[in-house]
């Protein structure tokens, strides 16, 4: 085992050595913040403003992917009677309309990203600020997100979900 693995070993031990100490002390809850959001009416109205944004971008996606699939298939049909040449430019020509196609899609795919920020970002702020309250409201030192901690068990009795939708607004 390397130094630097005894050394992190070390320093965990201690850490959670701490950690154990005030653990009698320790009061966690925990919150299904996803759930909140989007039971919300904000959250259901920005839910439908990405769909509607991601069925703008994807729009032309549909008719642009039906042509380059039927153009491939033509070159395929034709390929075999074709000079080598053409063959070569055209298959090129599908490579480079492919590609171009991708692209796009990336690019649209990037701005639906900017766009889901942008919309959630008030309504995740808005979260945070109602998961505060309640978790000063009710004496807790943490508060995980269920969806996001990779929490396999909880009791009941920590879910301070409902909690914060009232303190949301929900």
């Amino acid at each position: 085992m390397s130094k630097f693995s005894v050394s992190l070993l070390v320093i965990l031990a201690v850490l959670l050595a701490a950690v154990w100490a005030g653990a009698a002390d320790l009061k966690i809850g925990v919150v299904d913040g996803m759930d909140v959001i989007s039971k919300s009416a904000d959250g259901k109205r920005v839910q439908d403003s990405i769909k509607r944004k991601s069925e703008e971008l994807g729009k032309p996606f549909a008719s642009k992917r039906q042509e380059l699939q039927r153009q491939m298939e033509e070159f395929q049909k034709q390929a075999s009677v074709m000079k080598e040449d053409a063959r070569k430019r055209k298959a090129e020509e599908l490579e480079k309309k492919m590609k171009d196609f991708e692209k796009q899609g990336a690019d649209a795919e990037k701005q639906l990203s900017q766009y889901q920020e942008k919309e959630l970002g008030p309504l995740l702020q808005k979260l945070e600020s109602a998961v505060k309250t309640v978790a000063q409201d009710s004496k807790l030192d943490l508060v995980l997100d269920k969806r996001q901690s990779g929490l396999l068990y909880m009791s009941p009795a920590v879910d301070i979900t409902e909690k914060v939708r009232g303190k949301f607004g929900g």
